[in-house]
């Protein structure tokens, strides 16, 4: 789809055609205007209050067990790599895992693809050759994280295996903190990914706040409040007995979340721990972000797609479970187009009054929904600050930017990219983007890119 289609389309679709509705509607004695409009403020005050359900259940999320229930088993990490957009970073990754700290035997299998040989890859034949823990697996003919992951489980020979993108450096203790979630009887744990390069530009100290939110408030909130969690592409830990059946799907753009629906599916226990850590880097500038988020939303719409209805009839999910299924399913996928319809609406309520200054802003209950729509937005950046990791913390400004930009441009920037996704879906665009990321300053690595395999 070419970039001038979309906005036309969008434009079209989303306030165009609501517009001629409301207009045909109105001349035949309907006013579906101010039915819509009150379904847009509903939507809304649902929104924000599903946001401060998430923060308040945050503080309530399961606490990881104190201790393993069995022995720490063989281990295995495989982490993921497109060799050509991580070869400014893959050696480095390499060696923060070689230093894990666990207390068996920890293999690092290093999966990756790529089109041509690269100087690279002497280097970390030559890490393999002093350290025996490091397996390199080129995977020939791969084109895909999912496919380059999949190759991998077949051979691993740990019990359980931690899945990490190439620019991934999970905290020392990680393995062993996993593995008291797992042997608890728990298939999966999904960690907490901390941004590591947030001093590179204001779109990555955006998203450093921006995983704040999603990793230390709104995941473990969700976990708590409908009880599943999700697997997010990369510091998770699966049981290798499930992930070698479960596997994962390249022709999902999200093979991550397809791949938790078909094990939640399978009756699989999926926890969320957000003091297990792992940083990882940031895009640093607009584009590759929108390239990012739009992958991601189109393969959220894909699991929808796919799951939404099938969870809904299945009898492996509770009712609480499904009501978050239709949730993060159902109403994701909505809401980026019911906040547009606010524009028909007012267009349609202006032509009915003779223009815009003619119409009368002060509406009570308009007021107040913004305020509480608002609100949401505050406490959640609250939370996140709170919740954050303490190098984080300090850096409070960025909370309050976060905010900022949030109200007034960010959270209409991802349901741009959401609907822009849902149309490129429609119209059958598939193409993957590399998201190419940037270190900062004061990493020794330099200024290099950035993994492209992120969920």
């Amino acid at each position: 789809m070419t970039p001038l289609l979309s906005p036309v389309l969008m434009l079209a679709l989303g306030v165009g055609a609501p517009f001629l509705l409301y207009q045909q509607a109105y001349d035949m004695g309907w006013d579906l205007a101010s039915v819509a409009y009150w379904v847009v403020v509903a939507g809304l005050v649902t929104s924000a209050l599903l946001i401060l359900l998430e923060c308040l259940y945050s503080l309530d999320a399961k606490q990881r067990p104190a201790a393993a229930a069995q022995p720490y088993p063989a281990a295995s990490a495989v982490i993921a790599a497109y060799l050509p957009n991580e070869a400014a970073t893959i050696v480095d990754t390499v060696e923060s895992f070689l230093r894990l700290d666990y207390p068996n035997e920890l293999e690092i299998v290093l999966a990756y693809n790529t089109p041509h040989a690269l100087p690279v890859e002497e280097t970390l034949r030559d890490i393999a050759r002093r350290d025996p823990r490091l397996v390199l697996l080129p995977v020939p003919g791969s084109t895909s994280k999912a496919q380059n992951l999949n190759a991998a489980v077949t051979r691993v020979r740990g019990e359980f295996v931690g899945i990490f993108d190439a620019d991934h450096h999970p905290a020392p203790d990680a393995f062993r903190h996993a593995w008291d979630w797992l042997s608890h009887g728990y298939d999966v744990v999904q960690g907490h990914c901390v941004i590591r390069n947030g001093d590179s530009s204001w779109v990555a100290r955006l998203v450093a706040v921006e995983f704040e939110a999603i990793y230390a408030v709104s995941h473990p909130g969700r976990t708590r409040l409908y009880g599943f969690g999700v697997f997010g592409g990369s510091n998770g830990f699966w049981r290798t007995d499930l992930l070698a059946r479960t596997r994962m799907h390249g022709s999902m753009l999200t093979e991550d979340i397809d791949s938790t629906m078909r094990a939640l599916n399978e009756g699989a226990r999926i926890a969320m721990d957000r003091t297990l850590i792992s940083r990882e880097l940031a895009p640093t500038l607009l584009r590759p972000l929108w390239n990012q988020r739009s992958r991601w939303a189109q393969g959220w719409l894909q699991v929808s797609l796919t799951h939404l209805w099938r969870g809904l009839r299945s009898p492996a999910f509770t009712r609480r479970q499904k009501t978050g299924l239709f949730v993060l399913l159902g109403w994701r996928e909505v809401q980026p187009w019911l906040t547009l319809q606010i524009l028909p609406i007012l267009l349609h309520a202006a032509w009915c009054a003779g223009g815009v200054d003619r119409l009368d802003w002060a509406v009570p209950v308009c007021l107040m929904a913004a305020a509480f729509t608002l609100s949401a937005g505050l406490v959640q950046a609250a939370f996140a600050w709170r919740l954050a990791v303490p190098e984080l913390r300090l850096h409070k400004g960025w909370f309050w930017r976060y905010l900022l930009v949030s109200t007034v441009f960010y959270t209409h920037f991802k349901n741009t990219v959401a609907r822009a996704a849902h149309l490129k879906e429609v119209l059958g665009d598939r193409q993957w983007r590399v998201t190419p990321r940037a270190l900062s300053a004061a990493d020794p690595a330099g200024a290099g890119a950035g993994a492209g395999g992120r969920s």
